[in-house]
C-alpha cells in the first residue's frame, strides 16, 4: 500500500495515486478561483462604495457558488479518508 501524505489518503495502486493528484489539483483550482473572486469583489466594493451594487452582488453570488463547491469537495474528501 502506498501512503500519500500530501493528499492525506492511502492508495492501493497507481490509479488511486493519479486520482489523488487530479483531486488535489481540483481543490487548488477552486481555491484560486475563490481567491480571485474575493479580490474582485473587494475591489468592486471599493470602487462602488456600496454592497448593494449589481457588480458587487453578482461577484458575491459567484463567490458563494465557488465556496459551496469547495465545501462539497472537502466533505467528499473527508469521507474518503
Amino acid at each position: 500500500m502506498l501512503a500519500c501524505a500530501d493528499y492525506e489518503f492511502s492508495f492501493l495502486n497507481e490509479t488511486g495515486a493519479m486520482q489523488a493528484k487530479q483531486y488535489s489539483s481540483s481543490i487548488r483550482v477552486l481555491e484560486d478561483e475563490i481567491y480571485e473572486l474575493r479580490q474582485r469583489m473587494e475591489q468592486s466594493y471599493l470602487e462602488q462604495k456600496t454592497f448593494s451594487s449589481e457588480i458587487v452582488i453578482d461577484l458575491s453570488r459567484k463567490l458563494d457558488i465557488k465556496i459551496n463547491e469547495y465545501m462539497r469537495f472537502m466533505v467528499r474528501r473527508n469521507s474518503l479518508q
